[in-house]
């Protein structure tokens, strides 16, 4: 190829990384516009706070070049003779590929310069769908034009600087010819490894437990969640939002009508009681269905079912029980929003929405407030599931990951360290907390492929699911753990909380239901108060944890949760749950609702197989029922897209 006067002569695959590298560029310039056309919006950013937002963005920058450049890395890593690769009309179409989709992606950082402004995220698809019933688009557009006059100017400034600095590298002639066989081995060899570094790249890592990065994960790198915005970039969460579907504001109700049916927003009641400084311990047990905790279930199989969690069931006769409890989703990661963030998923798991970096007054970080230490224990590879960055974002200070565990000797070779020493791992450390602490853990051994240390394989009782004998096997890591606790200072001062995830596969038709798919154990159990135990036969759920902690604590300020205090309610209690539908617990009673009406109501107490709908025979009651779950939906969707998650003076 003719080499233009004033560029640079690179190899084949040096002008490729050269290319990568030039957008990987663009986008850091970008991310300083953002910040300086928005400074007043990110206040008190120091170095170091700047270098993690640095070190985050290069992450998901990575991410966003691959998406937008994946047909480009194609045409010029796909083995193809040398011949083709370096003809001019070959290149010029690279180069046009180059141009277009990366002027795409400039253009989407640039609207948000100043759209971000007005809406407090980074653009999604969701802004075709919000001005899709405007009637003068052409002219709302032209004055924006106008009014931002010098973000266009900015924006055709990076055109002309991304074509600028492409066109000063040029592909340097090799001089001396290569075998076939060699060049077609090292061109593939090439081709396969630019596959799996771009994916990679996407996914943010290589490990087993490692989903493809999305917007919750920018939280790892900040202090404050709507610095959030300043990791990102506007073409990743554009993409990575592309599949999920935006919520819509509904209005069953006026605003004032809802809150009267309705309403998220805690007050505490003024009284006299002080606010009790007690530890808060929350464990959550993975796929720990309800099936499989023997307490709940003694009149499965005639009479003569026993469960897998013998200790389980033991601390269940101390603790405080709501017989109807239920989580409020089907994933690791519906869980934490909702059991520490009293947020439930909704079409999409919360965390993997653009709501996620709403402001928000989690558990921990309302207990932070109150002087409480707070830490989070997850004994998988950290940033999995997203854990690291959505434990950062609700305001905890100390995360333990396998990281900090520090010995691979423990290592079940997919997910994570064993149960039974990181429970131990966790007593130690709870050991050196100042009190009061806040700490929640999340198992991780009964997973897939459902696997005990070698030590133990024949110890625990095998049923008819492969994940039972592993949930034994937890039980018994728990009971260990309490064994060492019990004899610390801080035990008898601790409320604790312990719940599973979600539920699992079922094996009893009991559990294979829409009741039964979200049934979980939930207990409260508090050593040091003999007086708080026993059986209640109302409804608990996930949401309800955080509610209910702090009405323990005697919490005396507003907060936002959508779960209920158990321990003040007048009612049976409710719990709320999206799967593909709106399913609505009250008591003993399951209603469905499509959006529009109700289709079908079942009493699981009297028809556990739930075979009878009673929608046509209790039609007063499942236009109550309808009422309510509209009512939260109502509140659901309108706070997030308004950004309404903290409550007034809270």
């Amino acid at each position: 190829m003719n080499r233009r006067k004033g560029t640079w002569a690179l190899s084949y695959y040096g002008t490729f990384l050269y290319r990568i590298l030039l957008v990987l560029f663009l986008f850091f310039i970008c991310r300083f516009l953002f910040y300086i056309l928005n400074t007043a919006l990110f206040p008190g950013i120091g170095l170091h706070d700047w270098i993690m937002i640095l070190t985050g963005g290069l992450r998901f920058d990575v991410a966003a070049m691959l998406y937008f450049n994946c047909l480009l890395i194609f045409l010029m890593t796909v083995p193809l003779p040398y011949s083709l690769r370096i003809h001019k009309r070959f290149q010029r179409v690279q180069q046009w590929v180059f141009y277009i989709t990366n002027g795409i992606a400039l253009l989407l950082n640039c609207i948000d310069f100043i759209y971000y402004r007005f809406t407090l995220r980074r653009t999604t698809t969701s802004v075709f769908s919000e001005f899709s019933h405007e009637q003068n688009k052409s002219g709302l557009a032209f004055n924006f034009l106008i009014d931002y006059w010098y973000v266009v100017l900015i924006f055709i400034g990076l055109i002309g600087l991304m074509v600028f600095l492409y066109r000063r590298v040029t592909i340097r002639e090799r001089q001396a010819p290569v075998r076939k066989a060699v060049y077609f081995t090292k061109a593939s060899l090439i081709f396969v490894l630019s596959v799996v570094l771009a994916i990679g790249g996407i996914r943010g890592g290589f490990r087993h437990s490692t989903r493809p990065i999305t917007v919750g994960d920018a939280g790892a790198y900040v202090k404050r969640s709507h610095e959030v915005y300043l990791v990102l970039n506007t073409p990743f969460v554009f993409i990575r939002m592309m599949g999920v579907k935006p919520l819509r504001e509904v209005h069953y109700f006026s605003d004032k009508e809802v809150e009267q049916i309705y309403s998220p927003l805690h007050t505490p009641a003024a009284d006299s009681i002080p606010f009790a400084k007690k530890n808060v311990v929350i464990i959550i047990l993975e796929s720990f269905g309800k099936e499989s905790v023997g307490f709940y279930n003694k009149d499965l199989d005639n009479g003569t079912y026993t469960g897998f969690t013998p200790f389980l069931d033991s601390l269940a006769s101390v603790s405080k029980i709501y017989w109807n409890s239920f989580a409020n989703g089907r994933k690791s990661i519906d869980a934490i929003p909702s059991v520490l963030s009293s947020i439930p998923s909704g079409l999409d798991p919360f965390v993997l929405t653009p709501y996620v970096s709403d402001s928000t007054k989690s558990l921990p970080k309302l207990l932070a407030g109150e002087g409480y230490h707070t830490s989070f224990f997850h004994g998988a590879p950290n940033g999995s599931m997203g854990f690291l960055s959505y434990s950062k974002m609700i305001g905890i200070e100390h995360y333990f990951g396998k990281t900090e565990y520090n010995n691979d000797a423990d290592y079940d070779g997919i997910w994570g360290i064993w149960d039974e020493p990181f429970f131990q791992f966790f007593e130690q450390k709870l050991n050196g907390f100042p009190q009061p602490f806040f700490s929640s853990i999340f198992s991780v051994s009964s997973h897939h492929p459902f696997k005990v240390p070698q030590q133990y394989e024949g110890k625990f009782k095998k049923g008819p699911l492969p994940v039972m004998e592993c949930i034994g096997y937890t039980d018994m890591a728990l009971q260990r753990f309490f064994a060492k606790a019990r004899q610390q200072p801080w035990f008898g001062n601790t409320l604790f909380v312990i719940t599973a995830d979600h539920a699992t596969v079922s094996y009893h038709p009991e559990y294979q239901n829409a009741w039964g798919d979200i049934a979980i154990p939930i207990l409260l159990y508090a050593p040091g108060d003999s007086s708080f135990r026993g059986i209640d036969p109302g409804v608990i759920q996930q949401l309800d944890i955080m509610p209910t902690v702090l009405g323990y604590l005697h919490y005396n300020k507003p907060y936002l949760a959508f779960g209920e205090n158990v321990l003040q309610r007048k009612t049976p209690g409710f719990t709320y749950q999206y799967a593909g539908d709106h399913r609505w617990i009250e008591g003993n009673q399951l209603l469905f609702f499509d959006g529009k009406k109700a289709t079908g109501l079942y009493d699981f107490k009297k028809d556990r197989l739930m075979k009878t709908n009673l929608l046509q025979d209790s039609i007063k009651q499942a236009a109550a029922m309808e009422q309510r779950v509209k009512a939260f939906i109502q509140q659901y969707n309108n706070r997030l897209i308004r950004n309404q998650l903290i409550a007034p003076g809270g």
